[in-house]
């Protein structure tokens, strides 16, 4: 945050430093209502204005001069639009964040609105003015800087260059009104500056609070993040946060809890607004995929409740992950637009393989974090077969004998047959069980969906992995 002033006579009511504002762990939103210091009583507003005095009489007509500053990107806000209250004027600012606004009558506040704000959980800009005082021509609004965020959000977390970003939001049961405490939130991604380098984990968590309200400290801002909540009792699908040069992203997210279900329904559309029809609908949790009709309408039943991501698909366009809310009841209308993708061949399909030392490397890293299970080459060595791979494994049940045996995993909700992928391709079981098993190097075995890598849960269904790396793939 650029540092508070308050020698501007027209800012009303006493402006708190950050050593005097009380620390709220146990509400994040709250946090940042005190944090941007909050001109009105709506969650996220902010107000930080400041400016050198120039003393005018008072008079009936008002005209206010200001500047909008974004502190997170370090640059003037553009395109943001400023309210004057009561009269309701506006103005847009320009290139350089400045704004005047002519009021006939005296302008006791002012509210600035930027899909910046939206994106970032801020909300708005809010600064209240003394209409009793003589006032500064100047006005300055702005928003807190990312190492003040960081100060208030993170307290004791390290901050990385690198990994200054900050995910947070609330978790709610599936009818959308009551908060989960406790929740684990995971976040993970597939690879940074740090993690190609082999410096430090690519996940972190955080548990939700009494009220539900979560942040998560240390993710890489212009990385994909991929976010999960999970309890006892209750989960969400995983959420795909793409990129962002903005180092805070707000996602609220649904828990369901098992077997719990709803109905969702969209359109999906091109940059014209014209339907597009035939286009693939994939959701996390769900097997299968739907297709948009003719009006490029769509919906989709019995999808686990919580929220999780959608992958949309059409020939011709670049498709889009979306994170969608599944409510047991109601739901809003989910809108969808697709890109044409000008660089699509028809008939030509190119398959880029991976190098093999970026997949031992990346096997060794989840190792190292410990979450899944992992068997390599010095084990599989001495088995028999593909079969043996498998059997008596924590979680695992193997029915059946080679060729024909089925691999089954144990959950809350019963048996289920795992997702196979083979050298990182989707494959189908039969494929694995013909598998000699010396062309084998490694296994990785995840039980939980929540536990996936985020390549390999973007669009999952409600049981676990299995990821099969031959001696090919490892380069051995």
């Amino acid at each position: 945050m650029v540092e508070q002033r308050t020698e501007n006579p027209r800012v009303g009511g006493s402006i708190p430093s950050l050593a005097t504002i009380p620390k709220m762990a146990n509400d994040v939103f709250a946090i940042l209502s005190l944090l941007l210091l909050v001109g009105v009583a709506s969650p996220g507003a902010a107000l930080e204005a400041f400016g050198s005095p120039t003393p005018t009489a008072i008079t009936p007509a008002d005209t206010i001069h200001g500047t909008v500053f974004d502190s997170l990107a370090r640059r003037p806000l553009a395109g943001a639009s400023v309210l004057a209250e009561p009269g309701g004027e506006a103005a847009t600012t320009d290139d350089q964040g400045a704004f005047t606004i002519a009021s006939p009558g005296r302008v006791r506040r002012l509210a600035v609105f930027h899909a910046l704000l939206d994106r970032t959980g801020i909300g708005s800009l809010v600064a209240t003015l003394d209409t009793t005082a003589q006032w500064s021509s100047a006005i300055t609004l702005a928003t807190p800087s990312a190492a003040t965020l960081w100060a208030r959000l993170c307290p004791g977390y390290p901050r990385v260059p690198g990994r200054e970003g900050i995910v947070f939001g609330a978790a709610r049961t599936a009818d959308g009104a009551a908060r989960v405490a406790g929740a684990r939130v995971r976040a993970n991604w597939e690879a940074d500056s740090l993690a190609q380098a082999g410096l430090g984990a690519r996940v972190v968590e955080a548990h939700s609070d009494s009220t539900g309200s979560y942040y998560v400290c240390g993710v890489p801002p212009l990385a994909d993040v991929y976010v999960i909540g999970y309890s006892a009792e209750f989960s969400s699908g995983s959420i795909g946060l793409p990129g962002d040069s903005v180092p805070l992203r707000r996602q609220d997210m649904i828990l369901g809890a098992p077997g719990q279900t709803g109905t969702i329904h969209g359109i999906v559309q091109d940059s014209r607004r014209g339907p597009v029809a035939g286009a693939t609908i994939d959701v996390d949790g769900l097997e299968g995929s739907a297709r948009t009709d003719a009006a490029g309408r769509f919906q989709v039943a019995r999808v686990p409740a919580g929220t999780r991501s959608m992958l949309v698909k059409a020939v011709g366009f670049s498709p889009v992950l979306v994170a969608i809310d599944v409510l047991e009841q109601g739901g809003e209308e989910i809108r969808v637009d697709l890109d044409r993708n000008p660089l699509t061949l028809k008939g030509v399909k190119i398959t880029e393989r991976t190098k093999a030392p970026v997949i031992r490397q990346e096997f060794e890293e989840r190792r190292k974090m410990g979450v899944g299970q992992f068997i390599d080459t010095t084990q599989i060595k001495t088995l028999f077969n593909v079969r043996s791979i498998f059997q008596g494994r924590p979680g695992l049940t193997i029915a059946g004998n080679p060729p024909e045996f089925q691999i089954y995993m144990i959950s809350n909700m019963g048996y289920c047959q795992p997702t196979i992928f083979l050298d990182g391709f989707r494959t189908d079981p039969q494929v694995l069980t013909t598998t000699n098993n010396n062309r084998i190097a490694a296994v990785e075995i995840y039980l939980r969906p929540v536990e996936v890598p985020p390549k390999y849960s973007v669009v999952q269904r409600t049981c676990g992995v299995v990821l099969v790396w031959t001696k090919d793939s490892f380069g051995r």
